[in-house]
């Protein structure tokens, strides 16, 4: 966390001060819902419009900000008890002359109910506004109104929303008188804290984008054809719906969308409509178990495939000749909308306009790939961007559709890809400083977090830790990396806790998830009810890849902490390796390959490639095995005669990582063949990655953006070596590709500009490639089949190759 200091701690003391709510609230419902509205308003006139306004503000759970009817700001940013978030803004580019209105909209998540998980919460709602306009005081205690919306449900127990419950049932309701919001006036001395403990937001605000929403699919309108309709979607036309008549549509998105959407309906006499607005991430096919798992093809293929989703269901009154605007409160995940639409009136109703605005994280995108002669690389950076952009609004989360929690072992890679694309680290500063508030009596971090329903899976604590690695190695901040130290020993010491007679991880408690991957064979089953955990380990409770894990991380430790100035500890650490790669080699191995539990144990579903890939990494066969068990675990129509669980998307980041380790040609041998699961999504029209092809249950997970990081530091070659990317490999993979364009960030302040082009002359093949630094680093190169060569610290090289 950054120094508080006195200035931020005086904004703190002031909304502190002014936290308020609403007077008699009971925080649950007689009705089917986990959260209620509250809107705030202040209404004041300005003789001038001043310069600045900055407001400082915050809520329990969320808020969308309107100044003069325009969103200008959704937040906090996700929170929790100990580290609570407020905003801070200058309103006055949206204040005018004469009368003006400020609204927060607060929802409020029932801290009771296990709903609306992503949306922390503390068991006070609240509201706090610090700041001013001109002359005038902004501040919450005095002179605003609240008003308790009741006509707005956010209904549990839908079967496609477990984690969510964001989507809306909304009916006319006669509207609560407003009330004058009490002040909590909490007293916070010696050392005791308010339900929040504030501070000042740590990202920059989202960034807003248009959406273009209006290719009709399907449509059933008797009075409209699909060119009205695309017309109006298209903001060019409104459009007429007679009274009495039913419309019903399927809307089309240019591509996999995270977005607030507004209708906006308009009628010269008083009249009523229903809407019911279903989301879907594209067409599909019958869903083997809805909702996790799932069938899919073309996801845009209406004849065969069909939408189901998660909805809205809306019933609006429209009084004459007023302006009529539904916006959910929440942004909708989508690629698809079905709208069923009902003018329940004789009166006629106009379409007054749609429009969708894409919210995300500002992912400043400083790198790019151009490979000419390739059909499908372009496209396949560009979708990797563009899921990563989806799964990013005020932290990594795994899937925006179904869940938006911020997972350590997803947020591992995904924040990798995010360094080699940007150069940015606010975002996974906040991730990693997140997970250490979150650490358990027995010392495991949280496996997501902020989340209000608390979880916890084994080797996921072991992943934070990889994150802390990276971000020292990317950024060079050994200040906060040693504040974590202490953290990563109580990690850990939880694990060394756990090493049974054998030397292996094992007896880990039954409320600890020992997931791995999403495998096919790899199901939930009346007696081991956790999906994603090897079968072969469960009886015994003793999983090799856990045993791999903890080896693994156990050496990156090492490597960390003796670049912080902690040798002591990097020596137990690598001690501790040491013995798991022994015990590992001695009980997991069978003679051929690592066995997903003790070898005598094994039968035909105990062979995984996880476990190859990662004996691989953490360094526990010889190099001169390690290429035969990668490539027979991954070939397909190898005669090793073993039936090897598959890695997912996710693991597949791993499984390159190993193959890298095993040599330049078993990696490049492998390549073109890691790229076919994610042809096959473009082949199937999908505009962001899929979480996985076991489940298919959600079209869009960064996790799947693998190929940034391949494309930047195995073909491009481009890899930091030391802290703060002080010292930086050059390593090109020619033989890769032909032509190619690269931009890649180091750092905060560096990006490397990586370029080769072949070209052929009497029956020769030549290389010239190029290579350029923003800025000075210290630069080893190494080019195909020669040695590295250390070049001091340069911004640029030039070399001729010849293959």
């Amino acid at each position: 966390m950054s120094k508080i200091t006195p200035d931020i701690q005086q904004t703190i003391n002031s909304l502190q001060a002014n936290w308020v709510w609403v007077p008699d609230w009971v925080d649950s419902s007689l009705h089917n819902t986990a959260a209620r509205l509250v809107s705030f308003t202040r209404s004041f006139n300005l003789s001038s419009i001043p310069s600045e306004a900055i407001v400082h503000f915050s809520a329990d759970t969320r808020y969308k900000l309107f100044v003069n009817g325009q969103r200008v700001a959704v937040g906090p940013t996700r929170s929790h008890p100990t580290i609570w978030y407020y905003d801070t803004l200058d309103i006055a580019p949206y204040l005018q002359k004469g009368e003006n209105k400020v609204e927060f909209l607060v929802i409020r998540y029932f801290a009771s109910s296990r709903g609306g998980m992503p949306f922390e919460r503390t068991t006070f709602p609240g509201l706090t506004v610090f700041g001013s306009a001109g002359e005038v005081d902004l501040s919450s205690k005095e002179g605003w109104e609240a008003v308790v919306d009741e006509s707005r449900l956010y209904p549990t127990g839908l079967i496609d929303d477990v984690f969510l419950h964001i989507n809306e049932r909304v009916k006319p309701t006669p509207a609560n008188k407003a009330v004058t919001p009490k002040p909590y006036a909490f007293k916070t001395l010696n050392g005791e804290l308010a339900p929040w403990r504030l501070r000042p937001r740590s990202i920059p605000m989202p960034e807003s984008t248009h959406v273009n929403v209006n290719t009709v699919r399907a449509i059933n309108s008797a009075s409209s054809s699909s060119d009205d309709w695309s017309s109006c979607l298209s903001g060019k036309d409104q459009l007429a719906l007679p009274g009495g008549s039913s419309h019903s549509l399927d809307i089309q998105a240019d591509v996999h969308s995270t977005a607030f959407v507004r209708w906006t309906f308009k009628a010269t006499e008083t009249t009523q409509i229903k809407l019911k607005l279903m989301y879907s991430e594209g067409y599909e096919l019958e869903p083997r178990q809805y909702p996790f798992f799932r069938t899919k093809a073309d996801r845009t293929d209406p004849t065969n495939g069909h939408i189901i989703g998660p909805f809205d269901e809306v019933i609006l009154d429209i009084p004459a000749g007023k302006a009529v605007i539904y916006e959910p409160f929440w942004f909708r995940t989508f690629r698809l909308i079905r709208l069923n639409l009902d003018v329940l009136g004789s009166a006629p109703v106009e379409l007054v306009g749609f429009n969708a605005t894409q919210v995300n994280y500002p992912l400043d995108v400083k790198g790019s790939w151009k490979e000419r002669g390739d059909e499908y690389s372009e496209r396949i950076w560009d979708v990797s961007i563009r899921t990563m952009r989806n799964c990013m609004f005020d932290g990594y989360s795994d899937c925006p559709f179904y869940e938006q929690l911020q997972y350590s072992g997803d947020s591992r890679s995904v924040g990798l890809f995010h360094y080699l694309l940007s150069g940015d680290d606010q975002l996974m500063r906040q991730a990693i400083t997140n997970f250490a508030a979150s650490i358990t009596p027995e010392g495991l971090t949280q496996s997501r977090f902020p989340s209000h329903v608390p979880q916890i899976i084994a080797g996921f604590s072991l992943y934070w830790i990889l994150q802390i690695c990276d971000h020292h190695l990317f950024f060079g901040d050994t200040t906060y990396t040693k504040s974590f130290v202490p953290k990563i020993d109580g990690v850990f010491e939880y694990f060394d806790s756990h090493i049974d007679e054998l030397g292996l991880v094992s007896g880990i408690s039954e409320d600890v998830w020992q997931y791995c991957d999403w495998v096919t064979t790899w199901g939930a089953t009346d007696t081991h009810p956790d999906k994603g955990v090897p079968t072969s380990g469960r009886k015994n409770n003793r999983h090799t890849y856990i045993s791999m894990l903890y080896a693994y991380v156990l050496q990156q430790a090492a490597q960390l902490l003796r670049q912080v100035g902690r040798p002591g500890n990097a020596d137990e650490y690598e001690t501790r390796a040491s013995s798991l790669r022994a015990a590992i080699k001695k009980h997991c191995y069978d003679g051929s390959f690592f066995t997903d539990s003790t070898a005598d144990v094994a039968d035909d579903l105990s062979y995984s490639q996880h476990c190859q890939v990662f004996a691989v990494l953490a360094g526990i066969p010889s190099p001169k095995e390690t290429p035969r068990l990668l490539t027979q675990s991954f070939d397909q129509s190898s005669t090793a005669g073993k039936d090897f669980s598959k890695c997912s998307y996710v693991m597949m980041f791993y499984a390159l990582r190993a193959f890298a380790q095993a040599g330049d040609s078993v990696y490049e041998e492998y390549y073109s063949k890691a790229w076919n699961p994610w042809k096959k999504m473009l082949d199937n029209n999908l505009t962001t990655w899929e979480e996985d092809d076991v489940r298919q249950r959600s079209d869009c997970h960064a996790w799947g953006s693998v190929p940034i990081y391949e494309f930047c530091t195995e073909v491009a070659g481009v890899k930091p070596l030391a802290a703060g990317c002080q010292k930086v490999l050059f390593k090109p993979r020619l033989a890769l590709s032909e032509n190619v364009e690269v931009k890649v960030a180091l750092g905060q302040d560096n990006l490397a500009t990586v370029a080769w082009k072949s070209e052929e002359s009497q029956g020769k093949k030549t290389v010239k490639v190029s290579f350029k630094l923003e800025k000075k680093a210290q630069v080893i190169s190494q080019l195909p089949g020669k040695e590295p060569v250390d070049h001091g610290e340069i911004d640029q090289l030039e070399f001729e190759h010849q293959l």
